[in-house]
């Protein structure tokens, strides 16, 4: 049986232009913090920022010495990515969603500023590749499930706080509703499962290969 939306089922083009706002909208977001990351850490890098600058420099630097256990990493990054996932669905379900999301999505992306200003405050503009070596390869993978799941959330956001139908309905189509967006959530599983493998088994070896060589 064919999944009817709880509204009235807008054009197929417009359906997918909703959801590419959406993902701008997520992009955007990110930007946005990444911005203010990179303005914070640059006027507070002599103040609050200054011990976490020094711990940084002082790991990156002991980083290809280190004995890291790629099973810890790559069980510690999974479990991190399905945790903020199952946030993202739990608070899809809420009226506190859009801003659980823009919360979520800006630190995101404060946070990513704050990494990419360190490795530019050590290392000069070459930072810039330090930066890219910490999120290579699994950002390639993380970033696409990430904007996959916000728009299938968006979505399933929506439609779950629709209120035109019946009330006697609402269960159902509720039911068909969370059955429609098990396939892609699951394969948004999949994608966290394989950043999760990257990060253990190629990420830490190629940071170590970087900073082995700067130093």
């Amino acid at each position: 049986m064919s999944f009817k939306m709880p509204h009235p089922t807008p054009s197929k083009q417009k359906k997918h232009s909703l959801l590419t706002v959406f993902s701008k909208f997520a992009i955007g977001l990110f930007l946005i913090g990444f911005l203010f990351g990179c303005l914070a850490a640059n006027l507070l890098e002599d103040s609050i920022y200054a011990p976490a600058l020094a711990l940084f420099q002082n790991t990156a630097k002991n980083i290809s010495t280190l004995a890291i256990n790629r099973n810890d990493v790559f069980l510690y990054s999974f479990k991190e990515n399905i945790k903020y996932f199952l946030l993202l669905v739990f608070f899809s379900l809420t009226n506190a969603w859009r801003l659980y999301f823009t919360g979520f999505t800006l630190y995101t992306g404060f946070s990513h500023g704050l990494l990419c200003t360190f490795c530019v405050l050590l290392y000069g503009p070459g930072g810039v590749i330090g930066y890219f070596c910490f999120l290579l390869p699994q950002a390639l993978v993380l970033a696409p499930a990430f904007l996959l799941a916000s728009r299938h959330l968006e979505e399933l956001h929506c439609c779950w706080f629709d209120s035109e139908d019946k009330e006697h309905s609402v269960y159902q189509k509720r039911r068909q509703l969370i059955f429609s967006k098990l396939p892609p959530l699951f394969l948004c599983v999949i994608l966290l499962f394989c950043s999760a493998l990257l990060e253990g088994y190629l990420n830490i070896p190629l940071l170590k290969y970087y900073n082995g060589s700067l130093h």
